[in-house]
Order: C-alpha cells, then sequence, then structure tokens
C-alpha cells in the first residue's frame, strides 16, 4: 500500500474513532446524568406529594387523593402509575383493574424514600418510587417509565450524532491533506537524494520544505481549533441541562415558600377584615343601637358571633398546621399530672359546674410534652363540654394494661354518639352536633389524631346517643 494511503487510513482512523469514543461516551454519560438527575427530582417530588397525601389520609378523602395521583400522572408523560398503601392492602390506586401482585411484594421502606429498578413484562425499565408516609406502615409508590425520561435526551443525543458526522467529515479532510502533505515532503526527499549528484546542497528547496511543515502545523491547529468549539457546544448543552434543574429546584422551594406565605396569609391578611367586621359591627350596636329593632340587633349579633368562630377556626387551622410541621423531642411525660392541669383550667373557666374527674395513678407515657398536652386538651375538653347537659357528670382518664403497650382511655357519660358516624369524627370539621346545642369548630379531634400518628400510634372511639363516649388512644412505640 503507498505511503500515502498508510498514513491516510491511520490518521483518519484514528480521528473518526476518537471522535466515536468521545461522542459514544458523552451520550451515555448525558443519558444516565439525565436518569440521576430525574431521579432525585422525582424523589424530591415524592417527599412532596407524601406530605400533601398524608394531610389527605388524615381525612380519609380517597377522591381527592385518587383526582392528585390522576393529575400528577396525567401532566408527565414519565408517570406510568401512582398508589397508596395502608396496612399492607392497596388504599388508592390510578390502575384500572387494581394494583399487581407482585407490586405489592416489595419490602417497605424505611425513613428514607427508596428506588427501585425492574422490567414489566413488556420488557419496559420502571422506576419505581416508595416513600413512607407514616410509622403506622403507609406508602406512596409512583412509578417511572424510562423510556420516557430518556426520550427527552433524544434532541441532545441526535446534536451529538450531528456534531459527530461533521467532526469525522472534518477529520477525513484534513487526513487527507495531512497525508498529502507529508507524502509531498517525502517525495521531495527522495527526488532530491536521487539527484544528489546534479545537484548541490543549496539547490535544495529547503524554504518550500519548511513551508509545507508550517502548513501541517496550522492544519492540525485548525483541527484542534474545532475539536475544542465542538466540546464547547456540548459544555453549553450541559450548561443548559444543569440551568434546567436549577429552575426545577427553584420551583420545589418557591412552592414551600408559597405554602409558608399562606399560613401567613391566614394568621395575619385573614384576620384584618374580620377585625374591621367585628369594630364596625360594635360600633353600628352602641352608635346607632337605639334606632335598630330587634331584628336589626339580631342581625348584628350574628355577624359578631360568626366573626368569633371564624377567628376561632382560624386559631384552630393554624394550630393543625403546626402540628404537621412540628418536630417532635421525645421525653418521659406524666400524662396524669398533665390531666390534673387541664381540668383544673377547665374548672376555672366553670366553676360553677360539677363535675366527678376519675384520673389513674401513675399514667405515663414517653412522648412530646407540648403535643401530647394538645390531644389532652382536646379530648378532656370534649368530654367536659359533652357533659354539660348531664347531671352528674363523670370524666374518666385510664389505662388498659395487657401483654402489649397500654391503651389509654378518656370516658365520659356525656351526649355520646351515633356509632354509624364514627368515621367522620377525626375529619377536619366535621361534627355530629348542632353548633347551638355544642360550640366548637371540628378540629380538635383531626389535631389530636395527628399528633398521635406523629407518635406511631392511633386514636378510636366507642359510644351511644345519650350514654357517653370512650376516647382509647395509644403512642406505638413510644409508650413506657
Amino acid at each position: 500500500m503507498h505511503l500515502k494511503q498508510q498514513i491516510f487510513l491511520r490518521v483518519a482512523g484514528l480521528l473518526v474513532a476518537v471522535i466515536l469514543g468521545i461522542s459514544v461516551a458523552f451520550s451515555i454519560y448525558s443519558v444516565q446524568r439525565n436518569r440521576e438527575m430525574t431521579k432525585g427530582l422525582w424523589k424530591t417530588r415524592t417527599e412532596v406529594l407524601a406530605e400533601e397525601v398524608r394531610h389527605l389520609i388524615l381525612w380519609d378523602d380517597r377522591v381527592r387523593l385518587r383526582q392528585m395521583l390522576l393529575s400528577e400522572q396525567q401532566g408527565s408523560d414519565t408517570i406510568l402509575y401512582g398508589f397508596v398503601i395502608r396496612g399492607g392492602e392497596p388504599y388508592v390506586f390510578t390502575f384500572d383493574r387494581g394494583v399487581p401482585p407482585p407490586l405489592l411484594q416489595r419490602e417497605p421502606p424505611g425513613t428514607k424514600t427508596q428506588i427501585w429498578e425492574y422490567q414489566d413484562q413488556d420488557g419496559m425499565v420502571i422506576y419505581d418510587f416508595a416513600t413512607g408516609i407514616d410509622q403506622a406502615g403507609t406508602i406512596l409508590r409512583l412509578g417511572l417509565k424510562r423510556p420516557a425520561i430518556d426520550a427527552k435526551m433524544r434532541p441532545l443525543v441526535i446534536s451529538i450524532g450531528l456534531i459527530s458526522v461533521c467532526s469525522i467529515g472534518i477529520s477525513i479532510y484534513l487526513a487527507f491533506i495531512l497525508a498529502r502533505r507529508t507524502t509531498r515532503e517525502v517525495d521531495t526527499l527522495v527526488d532530491a537524494i536521487g539527484n544528489y549528484g546534479e545537484l548541490n546542497e543549496e539547490g535544495l528547496n529547503m524554504d518550500a520544505s519548511t513551508a509545507e511543515v508550517s502548513e501541517l502545523a496550522r492544519s492540525f491547529r485548525e483541527l484542534t481549533s474545532r475539536r475544542k468549539k465542538a466540546e464547547e457546544e456540548l459544555n453549553s448543552l450541559n450548561a443548559r441541562l444543569e440551568h434546567l434543574v436549577s429552575e426545577r429546584t427553584a420551583q420545589l422551594q418557591a412552592t414551600n415558600r408559597e405554602l409558608d406565605a399562606f399560613a401567613y396569609s391566614v394568621s395575619h391578611d385573614l384576620r384584618a377584615p374580620l377585625r374591621g367586621i367585628e369594630g364596625f359591627s360594635l360600633a353600628l350596636l352602641e352608635d346607632y343601637g337605639d334606632k335598630l329593632d330587634e331584628t336589626g340587633m339580631d342581625y348584628l349579633d350574628r355577624i359578631r358571633q360568626g366573626c368569633i368562630r371564624m377567628g376561632r377556626l382560624i386559631d384552630d387551622l393554624l394550630k393543625l398546621s403546626r402540628i404537621t410541621r412540628s418536630e417532635i423531642q421525645l421525653k418521659p411525660v406524666d400524662l396524669g399530672g398533665m390531666a390534673l392541669q387541664v381540668i383544673e383550667e377547665l374548672r376555672r373557666h366553670e366553676p360553677e359546674r360539677q363535675v366527678t374527674v376519675r384520673i389513674e395513678e401513675g399514667l405515663t407515657a414517653v412522648a412530646d410534652q407540648t403535643l401530647i398536652r394538645t390531644v389532652l386538651e382536646n379530648l378532656l375538653g370534649n368530654a367536659w363540654k359533652f357533659t354539660q347537659k348531664t347531671e352528674q357528670a363523670l370524666i374518666e382518664f385510664g389505662a388498659l394494661r395487657g401483654e402489649g403497650d397500654p391503651v389509654f382511655y378518656i370516658r365520659d357519660n356525656g351526649a355520646g354518639f351515633n356509632m354509624e358516624y364514627e368515621n367522620r369524627l377525626f375529619g377536619a370539621f366535621q361534627r355530629l352536633h348542632r353548633s347551638d346545642e355544642f360550640e366548637g369548630t371540628g378540629i380538635g379531634l383531626a389535631s389530636a389524631q395527628r399528633v398521635l400518628l406523629l407518635h406511631g400510634g392511633r386514636i378510636w372511639a366507642e359510644g351511644e346517643e345519650g350514654k357517653g363516649a370512650v376516647f382509647y388512644f395509644t403512642f406505638g412505640e413510644s409508650e413506657a
């Protein structure tokens, strides 16, 4: 084979191999990096959704929960399925025919989100995200289609391919030039040696030889420049991907700030109009009360009572929100002593009431002192409230001890409730009695349930209309 062909094939083959290697390696790296970044983003998104799922589960709102999962699935071509497992059984799912049994055989996650990778029956690779919602075993599962994730990288891969093709064409052209220029100098040298006897030293065209070497150097510099340009374009595409990731992260942070701003709005912005309504109602009552008839006075009184009730609703809603964001600090708590303090506060507010209270001695638990006081205030406060129309009212606080953990209870002989509506007891804003019979906002039991769920425990109730009610609760692994 001619020397020119050998040089051309070797140089061109080397450059083509290098360009193809770099292109393939960078494409694989880009796809893998995109997969990992997508996993990170959806891991964060899954944890955010888990908080929303926790709230909806507390209210047992399966319809809204399923609508939320369907909305996530329809809003992204990446999501294949979504479902919630509670107590080892499907609670809500987006499948048409129920959750496939193999998905239920996964080991429950711990406190962090776990990601499994598997292939379905069609050979499609699925990323399965599992996020534990509470210590009771509730799990949020989302399935992402890896082909859909990789499809978003198709424009970048195509761009890399086009750049590679252009680079290969340029490399082949430069290899041809290089081979021709190099062999030209060799041919010149061969001719010079063959004519050595006829030419003297000065007859050699050294200037021309130097010019050819310079041209070869310029060709390599041009190749290097073009390769650097291609690398800069690839780095630009990579930087654009990084920017997209930053934007998604900023969007998540903005969502969290919006939630905080909503709480602030509820705490401040909604109170100002209420104060205005109540203030003007009071001014109207004081300045023009003598000009209003009984109906007008009744309307004003209803306006003021509505403002007071709305203020209480705002307070209770904020308390419920704070409970969700609270960090538990576990330590031994004297439940009996805390219950006595709550009862004393209730007696100070209504000293005229005669209520018999029996509190078992030695009631202790390992819990968050501030949050558990909220539970006792709500449960004992309800018992106190619903016995106000009962003669010889009785409230009991004790514990049932067996082989397992103790089960605490608060029993009263008050108004009671119909067990048909037991599932509504612990929903926010759910009331089983009219407001003109017993005041309240319907938040107390929902707050108590959230606190106990945070401790890994649970709460349930039994009752009968006109004969009282008993509320049982546990602290899971937190009991003493």
